[in-house]
């Protein structure tokens, strides 16, 4: 009986231990930035330095990027200790091109990895290699809805983690490669556009004041352009996002960390130099960024004859909401979120139709994994909501988005289209001219659902506007 009692008290022992070390491994990030933002001074001091970072995909496939999206992923929000479980190097990920998506198990007729390889480095095919039983199918995730699997070889390691190898393959043969004619993705160009544009208004009036920019995930030259920044004698770093709404994920814990980490290392080499830090503020928070949307629903809803019965969807990005209450983006999307939701429905409410209904939802994680109890309306599901009731027209209004990517082409689309009949995830995405918002209408049954696109084109001034106006409204406090 003794050693019975002994065993269990060990055993509860170790089990409280575990719990404390994963709640401590799996605490809060600290300092929380977004807390800062809420109680920073904006006062710029001295010469200032504007860094404009945010999450923005290179025109052509490149490896490194979706390698640190990865890393990214499980560091933010993956709890410790499966974040390292999963970030372990298995051996090399292996899709085959014509069966990117396969979700069950099947007989491949060719195998590459992800730098376009269809051998090993002695020059053994892959493909034998599988005939050989040395290649192993690992299946989709359980937490990602709708996700491919994939092969791996485990014949030699891959060099990075094997789920880095999957997800930069899947870039290069498909959002990269079979996924879109034209092989490229308008993400940086029209992003960039943006900043740069808002930028050149900002030096004719700030002539002193230093601008760089720089995707949050290329780390090495974030780092180079914001010591620039400092060796250039700038006193006052104005770290901003082209975001509509800032989270922890995208900002807080991931690009102005990033940002707070680089400038902290510049300061350690050049001891006494003070840096003051200010985060700028989200798009979001004025009004031509909602103006640009409200200009694409009327021409869009100026087509719709009288009569119509009309769903609109104002549709963000999504998150699974009830295991990250914290984040900051909760707190920060009514400025932007429910104005534009409520000046929708008075735009909508102007025209002659019959049936009208304007909802919130979300592309991702209202899903079978995530939302179980279906808190949280799915943009799949507010499009079969409006079929079922026999709507004419199901508009989808992607407000967080302002230049197309992976995500709106493709990877949204497979799960907002889920069901379709005349969704193919196979048929290649065709979008030469990115000066036109890239719209898509799928007819079922009687209602056209529509994608209505992102405000590219005659769109974007209203979105130059915006952070023009954000990063404006830190700078005008430090004119004298």
């Amino acid at each position: 009986m003794a050693i019975l009692i002994t065993i269990l008290v060990v055993l509860v022992v170790i089990v409280a231990g575990f719990y404390g070390l994963f709640k401590y491994k799996n605490r809060l990030q600290k300092p929380d930035y977004f807390e800062y933002y809420k109680a920073q001074d904006t006062k710029p001091e001295g010469k200032v330095g504007v860094f404009a970072t945010a999450l923005i995909m290179p025109t052509n496939h490149n490896h490194a990027f979706f390698h640190n999206i990865i890393h990214k992923v499980f560091k933010a929000v993956v709890p410790w200790p499966f974040n390292i479980l999963a970030m372990k190097d298995q051996g090399v990920a292996l899709l085959d091109p014509a069966h990117c998506h396969a979700r069950e198990e099947f007989t491949p007729t060719s195998l590459e990895d992800a730098f376009g390889n269809d051998r090993n480095l002695n020059g053994t095919p892959y493909i034998q290699l599988h005939k050989e039983g040395k290649v192993k199918w690992v299946p989709p995730s359980s937490r990602i809805y709708l996700d491919n699997g994939y092969f791996i070889y485990g014949g030699r390691p891959c060099g990075e983690p094997s789920i880095c190898g999957k997800v930069a393959n899947k870039s290069r043969l498909y959002y990269y490669g079979s996924g879109i004619k034209q092989r490229k993705l308008p993400h940086w160009e029209e992003s960039f556009k943006i900043i740069n544009a808002a930028f050149d208004r900002l030096r004719e009036k700030y002539p002193k004041v230093e601008f760089q920019s720089e995707t949050n995930m290329f780390f090495y030259e974030m780092k180079q352009k914001l010591h620039g920044l400092l060796d250039a004698g700038c006193e006052t770093i104005i770290i901003i996002a082209p975001m509509a709404i800032y989270s922890h994920f995208e900002e807080f814990n991931s690009g102005f960390r990033h940002c707070f980490e680089y400038i902290e290392e510049w300061k350690e080499k050049h001891p006494g130099k003070k840096v003051k830090v200010i985060i700028g503020p989200q798009m979001g928070n004025f009004q031509p960024l909602r103006q640009a949307f409200l200009d694409m629903l009327k021409d869009r809803l100026d087509t719709i004859p009288e009569g119509k019965d009309v769903m609109v969807g104002v549709t963000v990005h999504g998150m699974p909401w009830d295991a990250f209450k914290w984040e900051g983006w909760l707190q920060l999307a009514p400025a932007y979120r429910d104005k534009l939701f409520e000046e929708v429905k008075e735009l909508v409410g102007q025209y002659k139709f019959g049936r009208t209904n304007v909802i919130h939802c979300q592309d991702e994680f209202a899903d079978p994994i995530w939302d179980k109890e279906e808190k949280f309306m799915s943009t799949n599901r507010a499009y079969w909501n409006a079929i079922k009731d026999n709507y004419d027209y199901a508009i989808g209004l992607p407000i967080e988005f302002f230049a197309e990517n992976s995500d709106t082409l493709m990877h949204h689309a497979m799960k907002c289209f889920e069901n379709f009949d005349q969704y193919d995830i196979e048929e290649a995405i065709d979008y030469p001219d990115w000066s036109v918002p890239y719209s898509r209408e799928l007819v079922q049954g009687k209602t056209h659902v529509i994608y209505n696109g992102v405000p590219v084109g005659k769109y974007q001034k209203h979105v130059i506007e915006s952070f023009y106006l954000a990063c404006d409204s830190v700078l005008s406090q430090g004119k004298t």
